[in-house]
């Protein structure tokens, strides 16, 4: 259950993805975010080209990585420190959306957050570059912090190294998508999703800290922390899109897109019987949606399968050790106080 302190972090921090990114997106936007002042494009193709990111951020989400930035800054450097962090916001929860984007062209996926996709929504090629815009427009908000010119570099730094890596995590993910009968090891889907998923978390941290005028050590750390918050955060996504589906999409999704989640791995570790059938259902399942077939009896066929072998409570319990070892650890390393306390309790929450 949320604190009103959480409520109020939350509400401030929507504040400002919203505000850059607002309603409208006019010439007066677009001078200020791109400069320099004279250039005039079509305000309405401006709005229309901004329309498809604004749409994906507007339908919500849990926020959760701003949410751990502005504490991480509040913990380590008081209420002064949080006030730096909150214009930076964006720099987090914005690129997490352009990824949501260009996954979801890159699986072929119908539905986003209840809704659909915004490539099915905008079309593939508008979303492409939205995305894109996604990425790159929250280095505005660094130029714009009340950072010292030493702290925006250190941000854009930050920012700069998790990105390049999170690339290569999606790009890992999609290689194994292509081949069915490519099981990856669990060392490599645990690289993959510290590249992928733990990276904004482990971002998020960093910049939390770099806000507060932490040392080197004391960054990394709460970095790296941060990063096995994302893999257990990715983990259970892969437990709970085969359990009852994720929110807003359809249960059992992964499987049409051929994903290599950990209970498939460790189905396949428990039963290594059971590949041919696997491989055969899984390429059932793609094949019968992209003719625009039913899928779904295939799909969960997977399902009992992974779930028969034991391998989908295990994932859910290593999930939940990983969540478990990062509370330890922030307890240990993080100083006492209220809000070291509330992110306990948040990341807990997300169990």
């Amino acid at each position: 259950m949320l604190t009103s302190m959480m409520e109020t972090r939350l509400a401030r921090i929507e504040q400002e993805i919203l505000a850059l990114l607002p309603d409208r997106a006019d010439r007066a936007w677009f001078e200020q975010v791109c400069g320099p002042r004279g250039m005039s494009p079509d305000s309405r193709k401006i709005d229309e080209f901004c329309e498809p990111g604004r749409d994906l951020i507007k339908r919500g989400g849990k926020r959760w990585r701003p949410l751990l930035m502005v504490m991480i800054a509040e913990i380590l450097g008081g209420r002064e420190a949080a006030e730096l962090a909150y214009p930076l916001s964006p720099v987090v929860e914005l690129p997490h959306n352009g990824s949501l984007i260009i996954d979801d062209i890159e699986d072929s996926s119908d539905m986003r957050r209840g809704e659909p996709a915004v490539h099915a929504r905008y079309g593939v090629d508008l979303s492409i570059n939205a995305g894109n815009l996604l990425y790159y427009l929250p280095t505005f908000s660094i130029d714009a912090s009340a950072l010292s010119d030493e702290g925006k570099l250190r941000v854009y730094q930050i920012y700069s190294r998790y990105l390049r890596r999170v690339h290569f995590g999606q790009g890992f993910d999609i290689a194994w998508h292509r081949e069915l009968d490519y099981i990856p090891s669990e060392s490599s889907y645990e690289l993959m999703c510290r590249l992928k998923t733990g990276c904004l978390a482990g971002m998020a941290a960093e910049i939390g800290a770099a806000a507060a005028q932490a040392d080197e050590p004391l960054m990394r750390s709460v970095g790296e922390a941060a990063q096995q918050l994302g893999v257990a955060f990715q983990v259970m996504d892969d437990v709970v899109n085969l359990e009852t589906g994720n929110p807003g999409k359809m249960r059992g999704d992964d499987v049409i897109e051929g994903k290599k989640s950990l209970p498939l791995i460790l189905a396949l570790q428990r039963r290594p019987d059971m590949a041919e059938e696997l491989t055969r259902l899984l390429d059932d399942a793609r094949r019968l949606s992209g003719e625009g077939e039913d899928a779904q009896p295939a799909v969960e066929a997977v399902i009992a399968l992974i779930e028969g072998s034991g391998a989908l409570a295990e994932a859910r319990q290593r999930a939940e050790l990983l969540y478990d070892g990062v509370i330890s650890r922030y307890e240990r390393e993080l100083p006492a106080c209220e809000a070291q306390r509330e992110l306990l309790s948040m990341l807990s929450s997300l169990k």
